[in-house]
């Protein structure tokens, strides 16, 4: 009794195929690179360069070191503050 393999269909060639060419796409995409959403002008959060009570760049979650935001333009100072503010989280 010689058992052979049943051939290969149609359907399975193609599925083998179409499964081959996703999985080279997928290995040979390059990869995705992050985009920096636009910063917004000062003048558009109503940035001030002197606090606003509590409110200063230097305690704020978006605030960069040394007189940087990461949602402004611009370089800012510490004291500033702007609408914008989110204080940074107390642990």
């Amino acid at each position: 009794m010689n058992a052979r393999p049943a051939p290969l269909c149609r359907r399975a060639l193609l599925q083998y195929a179409i499964g081959a060419a996703g999985g080279v796409a997928i290995c040979c995409a390059p990869p995705i690179s992050a985009v920096a959403a636009p910063k917004i002008s000062k003048k558009a959060v109503a940035y001030q360069d002197h606090p606003d009570g509590e409110k200063q760049c230097v305690k704020c979650a978006q605030f960069q070191p040394p007189d940087a935001c990461k949602m402004v333009e611009g370089p800012i100072s510490p004291q500033g503050s702007c609408r914008i503010f989110v204080p940074v989280p107390q642990s």
